[in-house]
């Protein structure tokens, strides 16, 4: 067997390797970056073990993602444990094709029989995002309103496009049709690669005409909306973990450690649900392709739930907290 060192070095390289076959078929790099720190976690594990990966077995594995479930020593979220079972069964499947090994040690479910389930590898936990209430919402909002310019155009937008992170970041100049104020959501900055059209409220009409005024009285005509400001990188487009540490800036002010720039996503949505937009409503305008990811924005707003319980069963209801409070 290989020291760990060497065998930590040659397990890399087949990893990159699988990793530049899929930037060639147009893998996002987010994608690429999140395969790499999962696959970078397992190797580590098989080094520390001893263990060579080619020569990997089921077990072997099992032990891996054992103490990674919730209770366990090292814990992790359960979308972070499913990014990793998911990069390494795929990684294992490039190493069969490519012949450095013979089976894969991570089956895509347990197998019906008197031993496995059936089911998924290991429970998938759904939970629902955490969303502040109108008076925490209005605290950050004034927290951004001491804000630059293009920071607050940057909120109001995300908001009113319900837009993630990558997305507000990649926007150009030319994906703004501002006579109906409409924005074009390139295929190739979502998370699906599916165009998309949002639009914006008319209070943000005069502020993105002055933002892009001022990009044109620095020669800025086309390319990047958003730019950083930095002597760094002075003119360059703005990056996400910029535009992260802006809002985090703001939550910690409004003491709202669990808002992100998703968040915002997030509460569009769900403003929306109330509002009365349907599921494929809501489908079409966050890019979803599958309605059931759109259910919890009805759920989170309640009204689905309130209107289905007054009409279904209102009188006994009534009845039973008449017999509970007198």
């Amino acid at each position: 067997m290989m020291p760990g060192s060497t065998l930590f070095t040659t397990s890399m390289y087949l990893v990159e390797q699988w990793l530049g076959l899929l930037m060639d078929l147009g893998r996002a790099g987010a994608t690429i970056k999140a395969y790499r720190g999962a696959l970078v976690h397992y190797l580590r594990y098989c080094e520390e073990k001893s263990l060579s990966p080619p020569d990997a077995r089921f077990d072997d594995f099992s032990g891996y993602i054992r103490p990674q479930l919730p209770g366990m020593e090292c814990p992790v979220a359960s979308a972070t444990l499913q990014l990793r079972i998911s990069a390494v069964r795929l990684w294992y499947e490039f190493l069969s094709y490519q012949g450095h090994c013979e089976t894969n040690p991570v089956p895509r479910a347990m197998l019906p029989g008197p031993v496995f389930s059936g089911r998924g590898l290991v429970p998938r936990m759904t939970k629902l995002p955490r969303i502040p209430d109108d008076q925490a919402w209005f605290t950050l909002l004034k927290q951004a309103a001491a804000g630059s310019l293009r920071d607050r155009l940057m909120l109001a937008l995300v908001y009113y496009g319900a837009l993630r992170r990558a997305e507000v970041t990649a926007l150009r100049i030319d994906d703004f049709d501002p006579g109906h104020r409409l924005i074009r959501i390139r295929a190739e900055i979502t998370k699906n690669h599916r165009e998309r059209v949002v639009c914006y409220s008319p209070t943000v009409t005069p502020v993105l005409a002055a933002h892009m005024q001022k990009l044109r009285s620095q020669g800025i005509s086309g390319g990047a909306l958003f730019r950083s400001v930095s002597d760094r990188n002075h003119g360059m487009p703005l990056s996400i973990w910029s535009w992260s540490k802006t809002v985090k800036h703001w939550a910690v002010q409004a003491e709202l450690p669990d808002f992100s720039t998703h968040t915002l996503r997030h509460l569009r949505l769900t403003h929306l649900a109330r509002a009365g937009w349907k599921l494929h409503e809501l489908a079409a305008y966050a890019g979803h392709r599958d309605p059931r990811t759109t259910q919890m924005y009805l759920h989170l707003s309640g009204v689905d739930l309130a209107a289905r319980m007054a009409g279904a069963i209102a009188m006994t209801d009534q009845k039973v907290s008449g017999l509970i409070f007198g």
